[in-house]
């Protein structure tokens, strides 16, 4: 028990002891004004408790505040308390209560010495948005002691509030998930002048150009030095799918599967749409967040308004998700899958895509190295080999993510360069 504690202790054993010792006296006596003198005593922490309950009343509490805010950003808070009643009050201290993920900056409480009636005072102070999601914000603690010091008392006054915190998007290096079926080469692709594999046609010799490149009949034919020139393919339009299923998710805050797969998410929707490509979104728990053939300027937003509200949630295997929403997929797309699952029903949903002509990119997320000690995941480190093996067999790209990663770093290395 604190200092301030034990005195208010204090001073209740001290009223009640005087009045005790006053009706002893009393008694004694004879004296009829002890007894009221004893009465006295004795009320007064009674109605100093009523005093102080008083002075809590007729308090309202209103929230001021952005309503959507990026991860890391800070958000300016402006709480107005207004005094609704007919007396001032005064010596009040304000304390805001946050779900986790979103923390005040400065005094953890705030003291308001007096408020007249029909008064109001504002109390600003910034929050931090720490992860992303969505945030009700509700109820605020008012306190405040008796005049004689002798009780403390709390009231909850509502002060409603929703904050939408979007993913931070991260700087990653060029995702480029390899064009798979005739459709990706003919129709939705990116074309990129000088190294490739696809013959692009001949032009003159330039200083720095590799001679291994020189074409000797076309040479030959002009009487100048000509050299070959070719073009990459690559898939234009994008997708991402997500894994909501909870089967294979560990860890906790900022360190689970989940989170990196969203930060992932997000920071490869910002690229694909910041460089004009159509975007989809497959997100599917049990509400759908997914977004479909998205190229509009407000594209962003709502993609990581939806990668703010995901949850590990779904009902159904992720491999089945993405069978059944395979239709939503821009044609030929590229598409990166960002999962921890691991088995031969991720395998076969690999390959499916690729038979739909689609580019394939699947990133796992190794649930082991995410897992606490009171967590068990389902497969051990030598699951997550075994899937990368397998989908280089059909020739996707892979990667993995293991805790403590820089996903930028992880996103350039592929996994022959482990």
């Amino acid at each position: 028990m604190d200092t301030t504690g034990q005195l208010r202790i204090g001073k209740r054993s001290t009223l009640l002891a005087g009045a005790f010792c006053v009706f002893v006296l009393a008694l004694t006596l004879h004296v009829e004004y002890l007894y009221y003198i004893c009465v006295a005593l004795a009320a007064t922490p009674l109605l100093a408790w009523v005093v102080g309950w008083h002075t809590l009343r007729g308090i309202e509490a209103r929230r001021d505040m952005l309503s959507v805010a990026r991860a890391g950003e800070r958000v300016p808070m402006r709480l107005t308390l207004a005094n609704r009643g007919s007396v001032r009050r005064g010596l009040i201290v304000v304390r805001d209560h946050l779900p986790s993920g979103l923390r005040a900056e400065g005094l953890p409480e705030r003291r308001i010495m007096d408020l007249a009636p029909g008064e109001a005072v504002t109390v600003d102070y910034p929050l931090l948005a720490q992860r992303r999601g969505v945030y009700r914000l509700g109820y605020v603690d008012l306190l405040c002691a008796d005049p004689l010091g002798l009780s403390n008392h709390r009231q909850e006054r509502e002060a409603e509030g929703y904050l939408v915190v979007h993913p931070r998007p991260i700087s990653l290096p060029h995702i480029r998930p390899p064009s798979a079926g005739m459709l990706a080469l003919s129709r939705q692709r990116a074309r990129k002048r000088g190294d490739g594999s696809d013959f692009a046609g001949v032009r003159e010799y330039t200083p720095g150009d590799d001679l291994r490149r020189i074409h000797w009949k076309a040479t030959a034919k002009r009487g100048k030095l000509t050299v070959v020139e070719f073009e990459s393919g690559e898939a234009n339009n994008l997708a991402v799918a997500l894994d909501l299923s909870p089967a294979f998710h560990a860890g906790e805050g900022d360190e689970h599967t989940l989170e990196y797969g969203v930060i992932l998410s997000a920071s490869v929707a910002a690229q694909a749409l910041r460089r004009g490509a159509e975007f989809a979104l497959i997100a599917e728990g049990q509400d759908s967040h997914s977004e479909r053939a998205l190229v509009s300027d407000q594209a962003e937003t709502a993609v990581m308004d939806a990668l703010a509200r995901v949850r590990a949630d779904a009902s159904q295997s992720f491999p089945e998700t993405l069978l059944a929403c395979e239709s939503w997929l821009p044609p030929g797309a590229g598409v990166v899958v960002v999962s921890p699952a691991v088995g031969p029903e991720a395998v076969a949903a690999a390959q499916r895509l690729m038979a739909l002509g689609h580019g394939v990119l699947w990133v796992s997320l190794v649930a082991p190295t995410f897992a606490t000690r009171a967590q068990r995941t389902p497969a051990d480190e030598t699951a997550y080999e075994e899937l990368a093996h397998s989908l280089l067999g059909l020739r996707c790209a892979a990667r993995q993510i293991r805790r403590g990663d820089s996903l930028a770093v992880r996103m350039g290395v592929s996994l022959g360069a482990r």
